[in-house]
C-alpha cells in the first residue's frame, strides 16, 4: 500500500510538469481614462498585469476605426459600469471608445475617429498602463516658432535639432511633485510634507520667472491635489511646453545623506539612481529594470541630449545659489534614471531632488521660506543658463 501511494504521488508530480496546456493568468481591465485638450488627447488603459498589444486599423473605407485585443482579459469588479460599452470623448479626431467581448477571455477595444491621424503608444508599469497620445492633424496646427531663425554661430555637428534650428523657449511647465492623497516624503519630527514644500517652491519659481522675464509659466497643480504621473506630462504636451521641470525632495535610510541632484530620463546609471527612481515611482527596483523596453519606444536622442544640458544648468545653479548662503551643500551631480513622470514628455524634461527631507539640518532649512526661495532662485538661474546655451539672450 505504501509503495502504491508513492507511485501515485510520483505520477501526479510528473503530470504537473508534462501537462500540454498551461493555464494563463487572467488580466483585469480596471479602467479607461482620458485627458482631453484642444489639440491633444491622452488615453490611459489601466490593467492589473502587463499585457502587450498590437493595434490594427479596421478595413473600412474611411479608415476611422483602430482596434486591439486584450487577451486573457476580463473586466475588473471595480471597472466603472458606465464605461462597459462605450466612452464618449469627442476630442480632436477621437470621437469615442467602444469595448466588447471576443469569446470568454478576450476584450476588444475600438477607438472611433472621424479620421485616424498621428498617435503614439507606450507602456507604464506598477500599476501597468497602456498610454495612447492622439494628436490632431498637423495640417491644422499653427506653428509656434519661426524655424528660419539663424542657428548659433558655434554650431557643431552634434548639436540637436533644436539648436540647429535656433529654437528658443517660450513656455515653461513646472511640476510640483506629489500632492493630494500622495504626500511624498515626510519628516515627522518637523511635521513637513514633500507635497507642500514642492508646491511652495514651484509657486516661488513661477513668481521669480514672471518678475524677471517674458516667459509663460504653467504649474501642473496650483493647490494640494492629486495628479497622476501620466497626466503631468499630458499637461505639458497639451500646452506645447518648451521645458518641463519636476520638483521633488529626497529621502534616504542614511540620515546623513544630504545635497542636491538632478535627473534626466534614461536608463539608470547607478544603484542610487535606481533607488531614487523607485521611490518616486512608488515601485521596486526589479520593476524599474523592466522599463528598458518601454523607454526604447519613446526616448529620442535629441530630447535626451537637451535634457542633459538642462540638467547640468539647473544642478549647477541650485548648488551655487545655496552655497552662497548656506554651509555643507553637497553637489550630488547630474544622473539619469527612468522616472515615470518624465515619460511621454515631448520637450526637454528633468526632475530635481533639491534637498533631503530625511536629513535633520536640510529639513530644518526647508521649513524656512528663505531656503525654499533660494532653491527656486537656483532653478530660475538654471533655466536662464540653459536658454543662453541655445544662443538666446
Amino acid at each position: 500500500m505504501k509503495r502504491f501511494s508513492i507511485c501515485i504521488i510520483i505520477f501526479l508530480t510528473l503530470s504537473s510538469f508534462i501537462s500540454p496546456v498551461k493555464q494563463q493568468k487572467i488580466v483585469y481591465l480596471e479602467n479607461i481614462r482620458y485627458y482631453a485638450y484642444p489639440d491633444y488627447t491622452r488615453v490611459v488603459i489601466d490593467l492589473s498585469s502587463p499585457l502587450k498589444i498590437k493595434e490594427k486599423i479596421l478595413p473600412d473605407q474611411n479608415k476611422t476605426r483602430l482596434y486591439f485585443d486584450l487577451k486573457n482579459c476580463k473586466l475588473s469588479s471595480e471597472y466603472p459600469c458606465e464605461k462597459t460599452r462605450e466612452i464618449i470623448i469627442d476630442s480632436g479626431n477621437l470621437k469615442k471608445i467602444r469595448t466588447g467581448k471576443r469569446g470568454n477571455y478576450t476584450r476588444r477595444i475600438v477607438f472611433e475617429f472621424d479620421h485616424i491621424g498621428k498617435y503614439d503608444k507606450f507602456y507604464l508599469i506598477s500599476p501597468f498602463r497602456i498610454v495612447f497620445d492622439i494628436f490632431q492633424d498637423r495640417k491644422k496646427e499653427k506653428p509656434i516658432y519661426n524655424t528660419s531663425i539663424t542657428p548659433p554661430k558655434n554650431l557643431k555637428d552634434n548639436y540637436s535639432i533644436a539648436r540647429q534650428l535656433g529654437l528658443g523657449v517660450h513656455r515653461i511647465v513646472i511640476d510640483p511633485g506629489h500632492g493630494g492623497k500622495d504626500p511624498g516624503a515626510i519628516n515627522r519630527k518637523f511635521k513637513i510634507y514633500e507635497k507642500n514644500l514642492t508646491l511652495d517652491i514651484a509657486k516661488k519659481l513661477k513668481k521669480i520667472i514672471k518678475q524677471h522675464s517674458i516667459y509663460e509659466v504653467i504649474l501642473t497643480r496650483e493647490d494640494d491635489r492629486y495628479i497622476s504621473l501620466e497626466e503631468r506630462t499630458a499637461i505639458a504636451n497639451s500646452k506645447k511646453a518648451d521645458l518641463f521641470i519636476s520638483i521633488h525632495l529626497n529621502s534616504a535610510p542614511r540620515k546623513s545623506a544630504r545635497g542636491v541632484e538632478t535627473f534626466y530620463l534614461s536608463f539608470a546609471s547607478d544603484p542610487w539612481a535606481i533607488r531614487v527612481a523607485a521611490q518616486e515611482n512608488a515601485t521596486s527596483t526589479k520593476t524599474i529594470g523592466e522599463l528598458k523596453s518601454i523607454l526604447e519606444q519613446i526616448v529620442k536622442n535629441t530630447k535626451i541630449s537637451e535634457s542633459k544640458i538642462l540638467c547640468n544648468c539647473i544642478q549647477k545653479n541650485i548648488v551655487t545659489q545655496l552655497r552662497n548662503k548656506y554651509r555643507k551643500i553637497n553637489n550630488l551631480g547630474v544622473k539619469k534614471a527612468p522616472f515615470y513622470v518624465l515619460v511621454g514628455a515631448r520637450m526637454p524634461a528633468v526632475l530635481a531632488e533639491v534637498s533631503f527631507l530625511s536629513n535633520s539640518q536640510e529639513a530644518k532649512r526647508l521649513k524656512t521660506s528663505s531656503y525654499r526661495y533660494t532653491i527656486a532662485n537656483g532653478i530660475y538661474y538654471g533655466i536662464i543658463s540653459y536658454i543662453k546655451s541655445l544662443g538666446k539672450k
